[in-house]
């Protein structure tokens, strides 16, 4: 949202693949966060089977999904279908008429299953496309610039979450508390430099969790739910974080 400009109310979201509309959920509770009614959210959000559209993508003939962008003229583009080669470049470029800045996110994995490469999101795009993927990829150079793709695991936020549990006792886990995981991942990047992930790397993973574990904390804090209460959450998570060690003979030891 930083990047494109466009606040979280305003922006249109195509999910290709609604059997995954948890996600879908999750972004409309945004739009209305950041001030959107709740029909308004509603109504910036559709959701495309490819259960419905099977085989359109590999013949060309212009799918339901392509058919789509053009109407919505979608700021994002979601996919969670393991349909490959769904986001066409017809598809694609279609993103690019209605908004400087396309987010297309193929989440599909393994790479079998991706709905468009990044190095084909972005070359089709002049290099305007925000991008994301759910397997990792090697960095992509176009035009001279060298864009590193962010790999969106779930990994990001899982361990933090789990760290938080046991910082703060929670009682449940809260959509606040979610959202702010979600956030405290989005803050460890600068993604309004050229060529800039939009998440930090799965390899920083500890660091990372460390982060996100410190504002669940909180949140659970704010929000009612937590049994414990520390006074300094970044010194109580560091400190329930394992480290590796070793024992006299050299051995590595939990």
């Amino acid at each position: 949202m930083r990047v494109s400009g466009i606040p979280m109310r305003d922006q249109r979201l195509v999910v290709y693949g609604s059997g995954t509309a948890g996600v879908a959920d999750q972004l409309h509770d945004a739009m209305v966060r950041d001030g959107a009614d709740e029909e308004q959210a509603t109504a910036q959000i559709w959701l495309v089977d490819p259960g419905e559209t099977d085989g359109w993508a590999a013949d060309g003939d212009g799918s339901r999904l392509l058919e789509t962008v053009r109407r919505v003229k979608p700021t994002i583009l979601l996919g969670t279908s393991t349909v490959p080669g769904a986001f066409t470049q017809e598809v694609v470029e279609a993103m690019g008429v209605g908004t400087e800045r396309p987010i297309v996110l193929p989440l599909s994995n393994p790479t079998s299953q991706i709905e468009a490469m990044p190095a084909d999101i972005i070359a089709w795009t002049q290099g305007k496309a925000l991008v994301a993927t759910g397997i990792p990829v090697e960095p992509v150079d176009h035009g001279g610039t060298i864009y590193r793709i962010g790999q969106a695991n779930n990994a990001l936020l899982y361990p933090g979450s789990g760290l938080r549990t046991i910082v703060a006792g929670a009682s449940r886990v809260t959509d606040g508390m979610l959202r702010a995981a979600a956030e405290a991942v989005a803050g460890q990047v600068d993604a309004a430099q050229p060529g800039a992930a939009l998440l930090p790397p799965v390899e920083e993973l500890r660091e990372s969790s460390a982060v996100t574990a410190v504002a669940v904390v909180q949140a659970a804090i704010d929000e009612g739910v937590a049994v414990d209460r520390p006074s300094d959450p970044h010194q109580a998570v560091r400190a329930r974080m394992w480290q590796p060690g070793c024992d006299k003979q050299g051995d590595a030891t939990a």
